[in-house]
């Protein structure tokens, strides 16, 4: 994902030293989650209807009990492999070139790094780890990425921070945009779930009736080696963008305009 220059944004702003358990939520056929952010992203965020409405800048994660401080062992390791991944997602106040992010990560990382033991495939908090960006997007599009790493056990020495990328205007330039014309009009909620094995991996959107789907990457031996990472990931959501920070590469080929006004964005997931 590109989120490298998100993780130096946010770390600028505040480091993350301690976690707030900000409630649960019901993960359909599993059971009770909690959900905790950093302590300068927590006025960001907000609880309700099985889920959570996140503002602008602002980062969370899936927890496996409620807890205040980091604790590598505090996160929900989610069982992946085989399985759909389903929620409901309003993009609707995400406006062009701001990127609304749901994805899984190998957490914990090998050290605590800023406090919170998070990782990615783009170094971020300075530790590798192999990342499964289910949706990065906007009203105007999203992009799916796979991305591998080198080594295991914890300790991966690099990353392949370009990935392995699918974007759904290139599939199907009517699938979503925000208006009635599309399969899937953003400025309504719509459900989106996300399956994954060794042979494949699929996103699908549905909305009053009508669905669209499409596969995540189109290369075996990446999706192959990505599902050795399905056995447990940390699921994390962020909504970042503007500043000059560069998203041609998320919604460039829209042809969407603007600059992200990322203080007045929103996302909301509901209904896990």
């Amino acid at each position: 994902m590109k989120l490298v220059l998100a993780i130096t944004l946010l770390s600028c702003l505040a480091a993350p030293a301690l976690a707030k358990n900000l409630g649960s939520i019901q993960v359909k056929d599993y059971g009770e989650v909690w959900v905790v952010a950093p302590d300068w992203a927590v006025g960001a965020i907000q609880m309700h209807d099985n889920g959570f409405t996140m503002n602008g800048n602002s980062r969370l994660y899936f927890a496996n009990r409620a807890d205040d401080g980091w604790n590598p062992d505090m996160y929900w390791q989610t069982p992946l492999m085989d399985k759909h991944f389903a929620y409901t997602l309003d993009l609707s106040n995400v406006g062009c070139h701001c990127n609304a992010a749901a994805y899984f990560i190998n957490m914990p990382g090998n050290n605590a790094g800023d406090g919170d033991y998070y990782c990615d495939a783009n170094l971020g908090n300075n530790i590798w780890c192999p990342e499964y960006d289910t949706m990065e997007g906007n009203k105007y599009t999203i992009a799916t990425t796979l991305h591998t790493c080198n080594g295991g056990n914890g300790y991966w020495d690099s990353c392949d921070r370009g990935g392995c990328q699918v974007n759904a205007f290139n599939v199907d330039s009517n699938m979503m945009c925000p208006e009635d014309r599309c399969t899937i009009n953003t400025n309504k909620p719509f459900v989106i779930s996300h399956f994954q094995n060794a042979g494949q991996a699929n996103t699908w959107m549905g909305q009053e009736g009508r669905d669209a789907s499409f596969g995540m990457c189109n290369d075996g031996g990446y999706l192959s080696n990505m599902a050795s990472s399905y056995g447990g990931m940390v699921f994390s959501a962020s909504l970042w963008g503007g500043g000059g920070i560069d998203m041609g590469w998320l919604d460039g080929v829209t042809g969407c305009g603007g600059e992200c006004n990322i203080d007045g964005s929103s996302v909301t997931f509901t209904n896990f």
